[in-house]
């Protein structure tokens, strides 16, 4: 897949995410391709109203990636927002017999999500970013934490 940058009126680049979400409970309901199938096609409504692409995707029994370019028009937690928001309530709403036994009440999507900002999304690119994404404990850190781990430069150091 060749990537190409996006020219606007003002700005010049790309913008790329991998994202990966987990259901409530870490329930393995992705085990059904119906479910995934039609999970994925609300998701993909709403990325379309944002202008949003969707390059590639993949299921594990219990998460999802999604690896989408061209976020410009919606911030990246927006888009999380949208995108679980709208699934969950329409798979709750018109299929819950398929699932009602892993999953009850309003919730269909675990709080929170993995993403990382990913360059050109290529077969490799994606596989990489499954298996660095698929790292079961994240660490939180606190700016300063950052700060001191990462030793970093002022822009006037680079060359």
């Amino acid at each position: 897949m060749k990537t190409e940058l996006i020219a606007s009126a003002h700005a010049v680049g790309e913008s790329n995410y991998h994202i990966q979400l987990t259901p409530a409970y870490r329930r393995e309901i992705f085990r059904d391709p119906l479910v995934a199938e039609l999970t994925l096609a609300y998701m993909v409504e709403k990325l379309r109203k944002h202008k949003v692409i969707l390059s590639g995707y993949g299921y594990g029994p219990d998460h999802m990636h999604l690896f989408v370019s061209n976020v410009r028009f919606v911030s990246e937690i927006n888009l999380v927002q949208q995108i679980k928001g709208f699934s969950s309530y329409m798979m709750r709403k018109g299929h819950r017999y398929m699932f009602h036994d892993k999953l009850w009440g309003k919730k269909f999507w675990s709080e929170g999500h993995f993403y990382r900002s990913v360059g050109a999304v290529t077969k490799e690119s994606m596989q990489w970013y499954v298996t660095e994404g698929q790292k079961k404990h994240w660490k939180k850190y606190t700016y300063e934490q950052y700060s001191q781990m990462k030793n970093q430069k002022q822009l006037s150091e680079f060359n």
